[in-house]
């Protein structure tokens, strides 16, 4: 079976010597990582690279240790928690999405601590643009969704990896990471895609579903790294109708972004499994599920001041609440060094944005949009949750 997969799966142990020979060649690693992690660490995190002979020891001896490195000097706290059925392997965990890199690291970090393997990592073919990116995340237990092409091609690689996912699952007894959506939450609105859950049923029943033990999992970072990056697609959107065009090496910049910037504090919440559940007459399966696993990871999610804070300034801003707030909620109060914190963020944003032309306020109403999102959702959740109980 895995012969039918090897143009997508992980490497094996067998080919991990030649995507390391690869992947050493490709850069001067160590002036790479030397900035963000210094040059000792780099040089010993580089050392003996091409000794490792399997994905395990690539991830014992690289990726674990870079992770944690990394989060040390671009995060105040990590903290973790887990609901009492959590199921560590044989298991698809759905997150919201912020970072490709790091959203599926720290999952894997939390279940290595509870003595649980890692994840295999479903990757947009549209962010291998080169072969040494391809080998390293192969290398790191990715397998390569492919993106793209006719309406039919779609459907056919929709359907790959929906059997992959299976396979890993239910005959290998390993657990797989996918987003809950294709592309980042640009708007900080995390919604889980109808599309992502049809293709996971692929026209199969409640059992087949339940069979992959389908778990939740909140992701909440205090600050967006990329947030600048976001304001300035969204605020082009809205002169364009929508459309926007990427420019070369912006998904590369992106990433990078998001790694080596300031995350402040990072929650992580696993949630119980979500075992099928008939949907209400008229609704579709695929919505049903998908908004199933919305409630679920907005009312897990971890809130900020920071939030507060943007809420509160776009409130004064409008002069009034979003139509989909709770009318009797109001954001909290927060203290001056968050207000200044926010000020400062937003100042930033503006000054890398002068080539647009926005204003001021068209950059301080989207960011304060990005960043209150997470926020209200968690609020609704909450409300919602508190009236079906």
């Amino acid at each position: 079976m895995e012969d039918t997969f090897a143009h997508m799966r992980p490497y094996l142990d067998h080919e991990v010597p030649e995507a390391i020979a690869c992947l050493v060649g490709a850069l001067d690693w160590e002036s790479h990582l030397g900035p963000f992690i210094g040059e000792k660490h780099a040089s010993d995190l580089l050392n003996g690279i091409r000794d490792l002979q399997s994905v395990e020891a690539f991830q014992e001896n690289l990726s674990r240790v870079f992770i944690d490195l990394l989060l040390q000097r671009t995060s105040e706290d990590v903290t973790v928690s887990f609901d009492s059925d959590i199921e560590g392997h044989g298991a698809l965990f759905i997150s919201n999405h912020r970072d490709i890199v790091l959203d599926p690291s720290l999952i894997n970090m939390a279940l290595l601590s509870r003595g649980e393997s890692t994840t295999q990592i479903g990757i947009g073919s549209n962010l291998l643009q080169t072969e040494w990116v391809e080998n390293l995340v192969r290398l790191n237990k990715s397998f390569i969704v492919r993106r793209g092409g006719t309406p039919r091609e779609q459907l056919m690689a929709s359907a790959e990896v929906a059997q992959y996912v299976r396979h890993v699952i239910t005959e290998q007894n390993a657990s797989v990471w996918l987003a809950q959506r294709e592309g980042r939450a640009k708007d900080g609105d995390d919604r889980t895609s109808p599309a992502l859950i049809r293709m996971l049923l692929n026209g199969e029943d409640g059992a087949s579903w339940n069979r992959l033990k389908v778990q939740p999992v909140s992701l909440s970072y205090e600050w967006d790294p990329c947030d600048g990056m976001k304001v300035r697609e969204l605020l082009i959107r809205d002169e364009n109708d929508g459309e926007y065009m990427k420019a070369a090496g912006e998904d590369e910049r992106s990433m990078k972004q998001g790694l080596f910037g300031w995350k402040g504090r990072i929650h992580v919440a696993f949630c119980n499994p979500l075992a099928w559940e008939e949907p209400p007459e008229g609704v579709r399966p695929a919505a049903h599920l998908a908004a199933r696993v919305d409630q679920v990871l907005h009312e897990a999610m971890r809130t900020w001041p920071c939030q507060h804070w943007a809420a509160r300034e776009w409130m004064r801003l409008k002069g009034d609440r979003a139509s989909h707030w709770p009318s009797d909620w109001t954001p909290d109060a927060v203290d001056a060094q968050v207000e200044q914190a926010c000020e400062k963020r937003i100042r930033t944003i503006a000054g890398s944005l002068a080539d647009l032309n926005a204003s001021d306020e068209a950059v301080r109403l989207k960011w304060c949009e990005i960043t209150m999102n997470p926020l209200i959702n968690a609020v609704l959740a909450e409300r919602a949750s508190s009236v079906t109980a």
